[in-house]
């Protein structure tokens, strides 16, 4: 089987052996493809650095919500000049009403004027969305984004729909192997097959004691063939497919 990590922090591991050994078993399960997301203008060439040297790693380019405070004068336009120079998505963007919640107009602004940057450049977005889907929604239909992904979808199974009609995918992280998470299983039911995708969230990851990297994407796979009832090849290839769909158009 080949798979797609749709997101992920290879930048976030502490040290070189580390990653080369997540990368190395990455590679070995199969894993093709990989979008590695940058938070900061801290980190935007670290993401970058790693991307240029595998090819299995897409890079995504983006102010986090949590780091709004490191959006010193001047960070759009590096954003956007990075953006040009380096294939790339926008992201990890989005909005946050659990953490900075009382940042949550300044959040808005901040993920609003990139969600312009993507659209005027014409990349796919990886977006982060938690207790913020009224003003989430909000801002995608009046922005009007090209290709977007909710990562780690944790929202309403009922506004799967809409949102897909507004162009997004939606990935599902390992919290899906909490038996626990009704919620969370409601969505993945309810997901658009051509919207469907997968991630790790490497090296970090939602399922308690679970630290894959990029490689346990085929337990995520596999767990959610589960709840779907479909084969897990089937769900890998499925989700191959929707990957490389979304980000088809980085290239110019």
């Amino acid at each position: 089987m080949k798979f797609f990590d749709a997101h992920n922090h290879l930048q976030s591991y502490q040290a070189r052996n580390k990653y080369s050994d997540a990368m190395r078993r990455a590679a070995e399960t199969g894993v093709e493809l990989m979008l590695c997301n940058g938070t900061s203008p801290g980190d935007w060439e670290a993401v970058a650095a790693l991307a240029a040297e595998n090819r299995s790693i897409i890079p995504c380019f983006g102010l986090h919500p949590w780091f709004i405070k490191e959006g010193a004068p001047g960070w759009l336009e590096k954003l956007e000049g990075l953006l040009l120079r380096v294939p790339s998505c926008v992201g990890e963007i989005g909005l946050d009403g659990g953490q900075n919640a009382t940042d949550l107009a300044r959040q808005e602004g901040i993920f609003a004027a990139q969600l312009r940057l993507a659209k005027k450049l014409e990349r796919p977005a990886c977006v982060h969305c938690v207790k913020a889907w009224g003003g989430m929604l909000e801002i995608i239909k009046e922005e009007k984004p090209g290709p977007f992904m909710f990562h780690s979808y944790g929202g309403p199974a009922e506004l799967m729909a809409e949102f897909a009609s507004l162009g997004a995918y939606f990935s599902f992280s390992g919290a899906i192997l909490d038996n626990k998470r009704e919620k969370l299983r409601r969505a993945l039911l309810a997901a658009p097959a051509d919207r469907l995708l997968f991630e790790t969230e490497a090296p970090e990851a939602d399922a308690p004691g679970w630290r894959g990297g990029p490689a346990g994407i085929a337990a995520v796979i596999t767990a959610a063939a589960g709840v779907l009832g479909k084969p897990a090849g089937e769900l890998a290839e499925l989700s191959l497919v929707n990957g490389k769909k979304f980000i088809e158009h980085i290239g110019g």
